[in-house]
C-alpha cells in the first residue's frame, strides 16, 4: 500500500471518528435543546375546541415583516421567463427542459409562497434556527475572523466564486489551498488551537446530477444542488445529509422590498430554485424543523447573501449587503463556520428525535441523518427508518409524517417487542392540542372497550409560541403533555402499514379493512365523535387491525364550530362530502361519504388497463381530480352530483369507470363500486335532524349495516388484487 492510499484511510478513519462524536455530541444537546425551543406548556381544557382560531404565528422580533407580492408579478402571474441562468439546472438538460423546469418553478413558488415570506434581521433568522446561542456564537468567530483574513483570501474567494457559475468548472479549479473555497474561508474563523482539527461537517461542491435517492427514496427531479454543508465521512451528497443547501448565480440579486419568490425573472428565478430544493428536502427530511439555505447572487464585491430557513411554519430570510465587501468578510466567513460546528439541534433538526449518522439502517448511506428514536418524556421508541406516510405534496399549512417504531426494552415484565406507530405533525396552533383532546374524549367516553382504531396520543408540542390561554383540565394527562409510562401497556402490537397497493397484500385484506373502516365510524358517533376527514392518507393497517389517524379537525356532537372556522372547507378535499364541500353543519354520515371515496380512490389508483386502454383510462382517472390541491370545491361538488344512483349514472365518471372494468376482466371491482354507490347518500343525511344524536345514531346504524353489506355483496377470491390473474370478463354482471 503506498503513502497516497495510507494518507487516504487514515484520514477516511478520522472523518468517521469525527462523526461519531459529533453523534454522541449532538445526542447529549438534545435535552437542553428541547428545553429551548420545545418548552413544556400547559395544555388548555377541552374549551379551547369552543375558542377562535388565533392567527397565524408571525414572528415578533423588531423589523421582521411579511413581504406583499409585487403587483406586476400578480398581474401577470404566467409571464415566460426570458432566459435561464445556466447553473440553474444539470447541464444535460436542453434549453426548453431549463425554460420548462424556470417557469415549474415560478408557478409553484407563486401559488404557495405568497402569504408566507417574512424578511427579517440576521439576529432573529439565526436566534430562530437555533436560539441565541448562535448569534452570541457568530458574534465571537467574527472577531477571529477578523484577525485572520487577509488581502490574498479576500481575491481568491472572489476568483473562486466566479467560478461556480461556469458550466466547464470543475471542482478542483475552485480550491484555496487543496480546499474548497467555501471551507478555506469559513478556515479564517477556526482558532488557531484548533489547527489540524477534522470537522465532522464540511462544505463540498455538488455534482451536476441527480441526487442518487431515485431508487430507494423516489427522489427524481433533475435539480443541481451548487454545494452543501454535509458530513465529511459522506461519500457523497444525499438528499438526507444534505444540512444546509448553499447556491451560487451571478445574476443580480431579486428585490426584497417585495416578496423575492414570487415573479418571472432571471433575478426571481434562481431564487425560486433555491428554495425548491430546500422544500425538496424538508419533504424527505421530514423530522425537521427548519431547513437552511445560503444563496449568493450577484457579482464581485457587490454580491449579495441571502440567509433563509424554510419550516413547515413560513420562508423566513435575512440580508448580507456586499457579502464580499472587506467589512463584510468576517461576518460571511464566521457565519460559514458556525454552521460547521452548530449543534445538528441548531441546524434546524427536531429535539424530539436522537438520529443516527454511523450505522444507518438499509436504504441509507453513512452521514445520512436518520431518526434512530424518538423520546417522549420518559419513553424511548426506537425507530426502524421506515416512513409509513407519504411524502407531502406542498408547503406550510399542515405536515404529517408517520413512522415505525419499536418500543426500548424499557419494561422488564414485557414480553417481546411492542411495535407502535409514531406520528408528527405540524399544523396551524389554533389545533395544536386539539387531536389530543378528541382522541382523549374517544379514549374516555362511557362506551367499553376502547378504541383500537383510534391511537394514544403520547405527546404534543408545538415549534412557535403557546398555545391559547385556557382554564387548566383536571386530567393528568392533559395537564402534563403526555402519558405515564404505564399507559403504554394499553398500547396494540403492530406491524404498521400503509394502505396503498403496495402495502395492502390481498383483497380480502382490503375488504376486511372497508369492513371495519365503516364499523369504526359508527362506533365513534357511539362516543360522540366524528372524525371529519376521512381520507386515504389517514386509514392504516397495523398487524391486521385499522388504524385511524389526524383526528385534529375532528368534532363532538353538537359542538359548536370556531368563529375562525365557520365558512371554511375543511379536510381533504377529493375524499370531502358533498355537504362538507358546501359548508354544512357535519354528521357521521358524512364521514361514511368521505369513507366511499376513498374506497373508490384506492380501486381506481390501483387498477392497471388493458394496453389498449390506456389513453381512455388515464382520460377517465384524470377527471376524479385524486390529490390535485387546486381543484376548487365547487368542481368536485357538480362531479359528484352524477356520481350516486339516479343522477345519470352510467353517463358520469363513475358510469364510465364501471365499464371500463367490466370490459378488462374487473367485474367485481365494478360491481364493488356499485354497491357502493347504490347507499343512500347524499340523500339520506337531509332528512335528518341534525340536533336529535338518537335519531342520527339510529340512521347510521342502518347506513353503516348497508355499507357492509356491499361490502360482502363481493367475493374476495374473485377481486383482481396486485398480479392476480385476469378473470373471465363475462363472469359477472351487474
Amino acid at each position: 500500500m503506498n503513502d497516497v492510499s495510507i494518507w487516504s484511510d487514515l484520514v477516511k478513519t478520522k472523518q468517521f471518528e469525527a462523526l461519531e462524536l459529533y453523534e454522541t455530541a449532538a445526542s447529549g444537546e438534545r435535552d437542553a435543546m428541547a428545553r429551548s425551543i420545545l418548552p413544556g406548556r400547559e395544555p388548555p381544557s377541552a374549551s379551547l375546541s369552543t375558542a377562535s382560531d388565533p392567527p397565524p404565528v408571525v414572528p415578533s422580533a423588531s423589523f421582521s415583516q411579511l413581504l406583499p407580492t409585487d403587483s406586476e408579478a400578480v398581474k401577470y402571474p404566467n409571464k415566460t421567463l426570458v432566459s435561464v441562468v445556466a447553473t440553474g439546472v444539470i447541464g444535460s438538460l436542453t434549453t426548453g427542459e431549463r425554460r420548462e423546469q424556470r417557469s415549474e418553478d415560478a408557478r409553484y413558488c407563486a401559488r404557495h409562497f405568497a402569504g408566507h415570506v417574512v424578511l427579517s434581521p440576521l439576529d432573529v433568522v439565526l436566534a430562530r434556527l437555533g436560539t441565541s446561542a448562535l448569534v452570541d456564537k457568530l458574534a465571537e468567530l467574527k472577531e477571529v475572523a477578523c484577525n485572520q483574513i487577509d488581502a490574498t483570501l479576500k481575491d481568491a474567494v472572489l476568483a473562486n466564486f466566479s467560478k461556480e457559475s461556469i458550466s466547464s468548472s470543475k471542482p478542483v479549479d475552485r480550491t484555496i489551498d487543496n480546499r474548497y473555497w467555501l471551507s478555506r474561508l469559513a478556515d479564517a474563523a477556526l482558532s488557531p488551537a484548533a489547527d489540524g482539527l477534522l470537522l465532522a461537517l464540511d462544505y463540498y461542491p455538488t455534482p451536476a446530477e441527480k441526487l442518487p435517492e431515485e431508487k430507494q427514496h423516489g427522489y427524481k427531479k433533475r435539480r443541481k444542488y451548487d454545494a452543501s454543508l454535509r458530513p465529511s465521512a459522506a461519500h457523497g451528497s444525499s438528499i438526507f445529509n444534505i444540512f444546509v443547501n448553499v447556491e451560487f448565480t451571478n445574476t443580480d440579486p431579486p428585490n426584497v422590498a417585495f416578496n423575492p419568490l414570487i415573479g418571472a425573472t432571471d433575478h426571481v428565478a434562481k431564487y425560486q430554485q433555491a428554495i425548491t430544493n430546500a422544500d425538496d428536502l424538508l419533504k424527505f427530511q421530514s423530522t425537521r424543523l427548519f431547513v437552511p439555505t445560503l444563496s449568493f447572487h450577484g457579482k464581485g464585491k457587490n454580491t449579495k447573501l441571502f440567509v433563509s430557513i424554510l419550516s413547515c411554519d413560513r420562508f423566513e430570510f435575512a440580508v448580507i449587503d456586499h457579502c464580499f465587501d472587506s467589512n463584510k468578510f468576517p461576518t460571511v466567513s464566521a457565519l460559514l463556520h458556525l454552521f460547521r460546528i452548530a449543534s445538528l439541534y441548531q441546524l434546524g433538526y427536531s429535539p424530539l428525535f436522537i438520529y443516527n449518522f454511523t450505522s444507518p439502517p438499509p436504504g441509507f448511506s453513512v452521514g445520512d441523518a436518520v431518526p434512530a428514536h424518538v423520546v417522549l418524556g420518559a419513553v424511548k421508541v426506537r425507530l426502524s427508518g421506515k416512513r409509513l406516510s407519504q411524502l407531502r405534496s406542498t408547503p406550510f399549512q399542515r405536515s404529517t409524517v408517520v413512522l415505525e417504531g419499536e418500543l426500548d426494552k424499557q419494561f422488564p415484565d414485557r414480553k417481546g417487542s411492542t411495535y407502535v406507530v409514531v406520528k408528527m405533525s405540524f399544523i396551524a396552533e389554533g389545533r395544536l392540542w386539539r387531536e389530543k383532546i378528541i382522541v382523549d374524549a374517544l379514549h374516555t367516553a362511557n362506551v367499553q372497550p376502547a378504541p383500537a382504531y383510534a391511537p394514544k396520543i403520547l405527546a404534543a408540542f408545538a415549534a412557535h409560541d403557546s398555545p391559547p390561554s385556557g382554564p387548566p383540565n383536571d386530567s393528568e394527562i392533559l395537564r402534563n403533555g403526555k402519558r405515564p409510562a404505564g399507559a403504554l401497556e394499553d398500547l396494540p402490537a403492530m406491524v404498521p402499514r400503509h394502505l396503498e397497493l403496495k402495502d395492502v397484500s390481498s383483497a380480502a385484506e382490503f375488504l376486511a379493512t372497508a369492513e371495519d373502516l365503516f364499523r369504526a365510524i359508527l362506533d365513534a358517533f357511539r362516543r360522540r365523535v366524528l372524525h371529519r376527514d376521512i381520507s386515504v392518507n389517514n386509514i392504516l393497517v397495523a398487524d391486521n387491525q385499522l388504524l385511524i389517524v389526524d383526528w385534529e379537525i375532528g368534532r363532538r356532537f353538537q359542538e359548536p364550530s370556531s368563529a375562525a372556522g365557520r365558512g371554511t372547507v375543511t379536510g381533504t378535499l377529493d375524499t370531502m362530502s358533498m355537504a362538507s364541500l358546501a359548508n354544512r353543519d357535519p354528521l357521521p354520515h358524512d364521514d361514511i361519504e368521505s369513507a366511499v371515496y376513498v374506497l373508490l380512490k384506492v380501486l381506481t389508483q390501483t387498477f392497471v388497463p388493458p394496453a389498449d386502454q390506456e389513453r381512455e383510462w388515464a382520460t377517465t382517472l384524470d377527471t376524479y381530480c385524486w390529490d390535485d390541491p387546486d381543484v376548487q370545491p365547487k368542481r368536485l361538488l357538480n362531479m359528484r352530483l352524477s356520481m350516486w344512483m339516479g343522477r345519470n349514472f352510467m353517463d358520469s365518471t363513475v358510469g364510465q369507470t364501471v365499464r371500463i372494468f367490466r370490459s378488462s376482466g374487473h367485474a367485481t371491482r365494478a360491481q364493488l363500486i356499485h354497491s357502493l354507490l347504490s347507499l343512500p347518500l347524499p340523500d339520506q343525511r337531509d332528512l335528518i335532524n341534525s340536533s336529535d344524536y338518537d335519531t342520527i345514531l339510529s340512521s347510521l346504524q342502518g347506513l353503516v349495516e348497508q355499507a357492509v353489506a356491499a361490502v360482502h355483496s363481493v367475493d374476495a377470491s374473485s377481486l383482481i388484487w396486485g398480479s392476480a390473474k385476469v378473470v373471465d370478463a363475462g363472469q359477472e354482471e351487474i
